[in-house]
């Protein structure tokens, strides 16, 4: 992501706070970065990201071998579909991305002969599936080119608090850099927002207290994980941590 979109993603994720808030003109900066008035107070905000599960991380980083299996679809002679699947490990991604590939085409053909459209290894159909779990595809759509996505999601868990703890405690360590420049002499107090990724699946709950020792006059967290709710200004999921 360039820095132009950076920049984009920072203010989306944090302007369901301000929606929430009803703050209507921060300015965009960058130490720290927004700045704006509230109940009579000028604030200076951070903004980072925690992934308690590393499950964003990990989707990250499969999407490069997506690409690559795409690449391979996309030498077939087949019609061009899009494709839900469920890969059974991404180990090896960059060995495998070719067989995985042979087997969304096998896989393919095999529901054009027999008039399906999924395959689930948990539910036979007749295929056997090997580096996959599940295979799918929408037949009412015809891109010009095959696309493929993960079906990434799951049970919600309850994650851990020390990775949201550890995530703070770095951004602390900007404070006093930010305290100590001339142009945020006027800034009376500091918050910070950490925003949690849709692909986390993961929520918590541990907020009395653990973090009333923060340098931050104020902590929110932003669940991502219920971005459709948010999107419609339920802002219950905006967990304010101290």
């Amino acid at each position: 992501m360039n820095n132009e979109g950076k920049i984009k993603q920072e203010e989306w994720e944090v302007g369901f706070l301000f929606k929430h808030l009803g703050v209507l003109a921060p300015t965009k900066g960058e130490s720290p970065d927004f700045t704006f008035d509230y109940e009579g107070t000028h604030v200076g905000l951070e903004h980072t990201r925690c992934f308690p599960n590393n499950k964003t991380i990990d989707n990250n980083s499969w999407r490069k071998i997506e690409r690559k299996i795409e690449e391979e679809l996309n030498k077939s002679d087949l019609p061009p579909r899009y494709f839900h699947y469920c890969a059974i490990t991404h180990n090896d991604g960059k060995k495998n991305c070719k067989a995985i590939a042979e087997e969304i085409l096998n896989g393919y053909r095999y529901m054009l002969d027999n008039g399906i459209y999924d395959i689930d290894a948990m539910g036979y159909q007749g295929y056997y599936l090997d580096k996959l779990t599940y295979l799918s595809y929408y037949p009412s759509y015809a891109p010009n080119h095959f696309i493929i996505s993960e079906i990434t999601g799951g049970f919600e868990s309850k994650a851990d608090v020390m990775p949201l703890s550890e995530t703070i405690r770095k951004k602390e360590e900007k404070l006093l850099e930010y305290k100590s420049i001339e142009q945020n002499s006027a800034i009376q107090e500091y918050w910070l927002t950490v925003y949690i990724p849709p692909d986390e699946n993961c929520t918590i709950e541990e907020k009395a207290s653990f973090f009333n020792d923060s340098q931050y006059d104020r902590i929110y967290l932003i669940n991502g994980r219920y971005i459709g709710a948010l999107m419609q200004g339920d802002t219950s999921s905006i967990l304010r941590l101290k």
